[in-house]
């Protein structure tokens, strides 16, 4: 693996930064988006913003507010959609953005939890910006299931396969699964729902992504105490879910965050983070991000190498995308809470970390 890495923009005020940020590319245009945070709350977000690339992801456009995607106001109460991700969706040659929403009641310094719903949006490129945010229709009972921090898989016939996650009644657990949904360019249509994958430790199962690789498709999600893994034969059915492991059988030490996959040629990647590499001063481990090669379900310790170096403040929230067959990004913002993270040189800088094979 060849990889280099740089700052696509930074500089932080002290009172919010840009978080979630993430990059899809197309063949003409590169669109990232990311929104703000208030470093007041917790998971205090505004509207999205989106920066573009005609040159192949060298430089980037300012971040601009995207007007269809501006938070939602009712009666005081606002819905924003956030942990966002872009995708290339080959059949119709559009970027779509699907993510999830945070409800917030009057004067509120964090989510209510109370509902979630997968949004999504469409890249307009003659107007340069998204189209009005959209959501996604779900059957009576899934008024907190979203499609937050993904890796979504386009199937051959132009469907795809949205991993989300939900939790059902009074339940305290959270469960994974995932949809099979129809787009035509313009509307997302769910199809069919796979089955549920849960854990009764800490808050379940959730912020899931999704692969395909040499006729497998891979699932793998957050726990509070360990990360998952789990297969399909058909992209909607996950069995053998189990803990990441080292191939030596030993637990890789990431807890409590995302990880994603990344494909270069015939060789699969995760990414992710975790204890143990003298980062105890950032919050949660969330920084470096790591990649090691994964092969039977388990990863290559001699393999892993640190993507984006740590500066105090935790990356975790970070995404994947593919440029060629043998190219992939990782786009990556520098998140400025606890206050003080900046104490190591962090500065709220958006990193792009480009590997090659």
């Amino acid at each position: 693996m060849k990889q280099s890495v740089y700052a696509v923009r930074s500089g932080f005020d002290g009172e919010r930064c840009l978080v979630h940020a993430r990059c899809c590319f197309a063949p003409d245009i590169a669109v990232a988006t990311a929104q703000y945070l208030n470093i007041a709350g917790s998971d205090l977000f505004s509207g999205l913003l989106a920066s573009v690339s005609r040159d192949g992801g060298r430089t980037w456009s300012d971040f601009v507010p995207q007007e269809g995607l501006a938070p939602l106001e009712k009666e005081g109460h606002l819905t924003v959609g956030c942990d966002a991700t872009p995708m290339l969706h080959r059949k119709t040659g559009k970027i779509l953005l699907l993510g999830h929403t945070a409800d917030y009641e009057p004067g509120a310094m964090h989510p209510s939890g109370k509902t979630r719903r997968t949004f999504y949006s469409v890249w307009d490129p003659a107007a340069g910006c998204f189209t009005s945010m959209r959501f996604l229709d779900m059957p009576e009972g899934y008024e907190r299931c979203g499609n937050g921090s993904g890796q979504s898989v386009e199937l051959e016939n132009g469907e795809l396969l949205v991993p989300v996650y939900y939790s059902m009644g009074d339940s305290p657990f959270m469960s994974s699964m995932v949809l099979r949904c129809a787009f035509d360019g313009e509307t997302l249509t769910m199809l069919e729902m796979g089955n549920p994958l849960t854990m009764t430790i800490g808050r379940g199962l959730y912020e899931p992504s999704l692969v395909y690789h040499k006729g497998v498709y891979y699932m793998t999600l957050r726990n509070d105490e360990c990360g998952c893994a789990a297969k399909s034969t058909d992209g909607l059915h996950y069995t053998d879910l189990h803990l990441w492991r080292w191939s030596d059988g030993s637990l890789l030490d990431n807890y409590n965050t995302q990880q994603h996959w990344l494909t270069l040629g015939d060789d699969l990647y995760l990414v992710y983070t975790r204890r143990g590499a003298d980062n105890d001063h950032v919050f949660r481990h969330r920084a470096p991000l790591f990649a090691a090669k994964v092969e039977n379900m388990m990863l290559c310790r001699e393999t892993e190498t640190v993507l984006v170096g740590e500066r105090g403040a935790r990356l975790g929230n970070f995404g994947v995308t593919s440029v060629t067959e043998n190219k992939a990004v990782v786009m990556a913002a520098e998140w400025m809470q606890p206050k003080g993270c900046e104490a190591w040189g962090s500065d709220n800088s958006i990193f792009l970390a480009v590997v090659e094979k």
